[in-house]
């Protein structure tokens, strides 16, 4: 059933059917988004819940929702398109609420970037990176191992998508970026 509320929800479109390691791929590339919106905007799944009974997909994110961001994402969890249609919407939703936070933080590299400074010398880029490896730790699987490094690139890296992810059709863009990243590769995402 679509929810009443998400008008653009029919955009969220495939050609032909994904296969479950493609749909599991999918998920893991949006729980990295998802980690990113929350580590830079400190929400919790309050905040969460409340969108998702706004975009009236709380039924069909219910797991989910019970376990973020507490709990390590099962590998045997069954992903189905409607509950990534639905992560879809709530990432978008958030990213546009949030848009302002985004474009500072945006604002904040590019001046690091400009004086050859690291992200860490920048009190809320810091704080941001400090947040997405923290959530990342407790959300992904222990057994994937990247170096403080790589993560703080991949926080950076989501960053700037998340800018994208915040117009208009940001919903669009995220799902095209997810489909095209799962018929990319067959193994799972690792950030980037």
């Amino acid at each position: 059933m679509m929810p009443a509320s998400t008008a653009k929800w029919d955009d969220l479109s495939i050609e032909s059917p994904l296969n479950s390691s493609q749909l599991h791929q999918i998920s893991l590339e949006l729980e990295l988004v998802t980690i990113a919106i929350a580590a830079l905007t400190r929400i919790d799944r309050v905040e969460i819940e409340q969108i998702a009974q706004e975009l009236q997909v709380v039924s069909t994110i219910a797991d989910w929702l019970n376990e973020w961001p507490d709990r390590q994402i099962s590998s045997s969890q069954q992903i189905d398109l409607a509950q990534i249609r639905s992560r879809i919407s709530i990432v978008h939703h958030l990213a546009q609420k949030y848009q302002t936070v985004v474009r500072q933080n945006m604002n904040y590299w590019q001046q690091i970037v400009q004086f050859n400074r690291l992200p860490v010398e920048s009190p809320a880029l810091a704080d941001y990176i400090d947040n997405f490896i923290n959530i990342y730790q407790t959300r992904l699987d222990r057994e994937i191992i990247h170096s403080t490094e790589e993560l703080s690139q991949a926080a950076l890296n989501l960053l700037i998508e998340l800018l994208f992810y915040s117009s208009t059709n940001g919903h669009l863009r995220l799902w095209n970026a997810l489909l095209h990243r799962s018929h990319s590769t067959s193994t799972p995402p690792k950030p980037t």
